[in-house]
C-alpha cells in the first residue's frame, strides 16, 4: 500500500499514518503558508516532516507553491504569492534550503502514477523535452539547474493555463491537457473531497480537501 496526503500548510495529521503498513508515503507540498497554523507551528510541523523523511527513504516529498516562493532569496524572493510570510521568510528559506535535497517536483512510479504538487501537463512536459528532457523525473534535475522552470506563467490569474508548472496548474486545464498513459494524484486546488476524473483511459485524482485530511491509499 502507497499513501499520498495533499496540501499540508502546518497540519501535523500525517504523523497518524506512519504505523501504517506502506511501502511509501508521499506528502505533496505547501508546507507553510497555512491559515489557521502558526509560524512556529508550522516550521516544526516541516522540520519532523524532514527528519522523518531523511530517517525512512520511503517517506517522498514534493515541492508546492507555497514553499517554491521562499526560495532564491537574495534580498528579494523569486516570486511572492498568496499568504507570503514576509517576517517569517528568511527562516522559511532557510530550512527549505537546508532539505532541497529531498524536495522532488515530481515522481513516477512503476506502475504508471505521477505524483506532484498540482500536476503535470503534456504542454508543459513537452515545453521540458524541448530543452532536451527525456523523461518525466528529468524535471527534477532541470529544477536543480534552473529554478525558474517553475515560476508562474500562462494568461490565467488563477493559474489555469496548461503552460503552467506542476507547482502551479488548475484541475480544469491539467484534465483538458494530461500526459498520456500515466495516473496523476495531486494537490493544490481544494475540492469538497477527494476526487477522480477520468480522461481517455487515465485517472486524475485531487485529493486536496482543505481542512479534512487529505488521504489518498493506492
Amino acid at each position: 500500500m502507497r499513501i499520498a496526503i495533499g496540501d499540508i500548510h502546518g497540519r501535523p495529521y500525517w504523523k497518524n499514518y506512519l504505523d501504517k503498513d506502506f511501502t511509501e508515503f508521499y506528502i505533496l507540498g505547501d508546507y507553510f503558508d497555512g491559515y489557521p497554523a502558526s509560524f512556529a507551528k508550522e516550521y516544526q510541523n516541516f522540520k519532523e516532516i524532514c527528519e522523518a523523511a531523511r530517517s525512512d527513504p520511503r517517506l517522498k516529498l514534493c515541492l508546492g507553491n507555497h514553499d517554491y516562493h521562499y526560495l532564491n532569496l537574495s534580498g528579494v524572493p523569486l516570486q511572492r504569492y498568496s499568504r507570503f510570510q514576509d517576517r517569517h521568510c528568511r527562516a522559511i528559506n532557510e530550512i527549505l534550503e537546508q532539505n532541497i535535497d529531498m524536495l522532488k517536483i515530481i515522481y513516477v512510479t512503476d506502475d504508471k502514477y505521477i505524483i506532484s504538487h498540482a500536476g503535470l501537463s503534456n504542454v508543459f512536459f513537452e515545453r521540458m523535452r524541448s530543452t532536451g528532457i527525456k523523461n518525466i523525473e528529468e524535471i527534477n534535475e532541470a529544477f536543480k539547474r534552473s529554478r525558474g522552470i517553475l515560476a508562474f506563467n500562462g494568461y490565467d490569474i488563477y493559474g489555469d493555463d496548461p503552460s503552467q508548472s506542476p507547482i502551479w496548474i488548475r484541475p480544469e486545464s491539467l484534465i483538458d491537457n494530461p500526459v498520456p498513459g500515466l495516473n496523476q494524484i495531486v494537490g493544490h486546488t481544494q475540492f469538497d473531497d477527494k476526487t477522480v476524473i477520468e480522461r481517455g483511459g487515465i485517472k486524475l485524482i485531487f485529493i486536496d480537501t482543505g481542512e479534512k485530511e487529505s488521504v489518498y491509499e493506492f
